[in-house]
């Protein structure tokens, strides 16, 4: 079975999904239908996507709380943590 991570980041009202390893990393592109991202690895195959404000305004935490820090529940379909740091990578437009 494929494990997938999912990284919900509620101050930055992200989530992002990964079904390969977050650190191959190379580039990513926003989508042309939506304002997500969509995440590639070095031969530009898909590797994760980032949701972009998944939250209603309502439930905005940025805005709700007024800070900048970031909260970020990590967790894998198999119920353990993965040791990623995100990196910060070229986005092409």
């Amino acid at each position: 079975m494929a494990e997938i991570e999912f990284l919900l980041d509620p101050i930055g009202n992200t989530l992002n999904m990964w079904w390969k390893n977050p650190k191959s990393v190379s580039y990513s592109e926003e989508s042309d239908t939506s304002n997500d991202v969509i995440i590639y690895d070095k031969n530009g195959v898909p590797i994760g996507v980032e949701i972009l404000g998944l939250f209603p305004n309502e439930l905005n935490m940025s805005k709700a709380l007024g800070r900048k820090e970031t909260l970020k529940l990590i967790a894998t379909t198999n119920g353990k943590p993965m040791d990623y740091k995100p990196k910060k990578h070229a986005v092409r437009r």
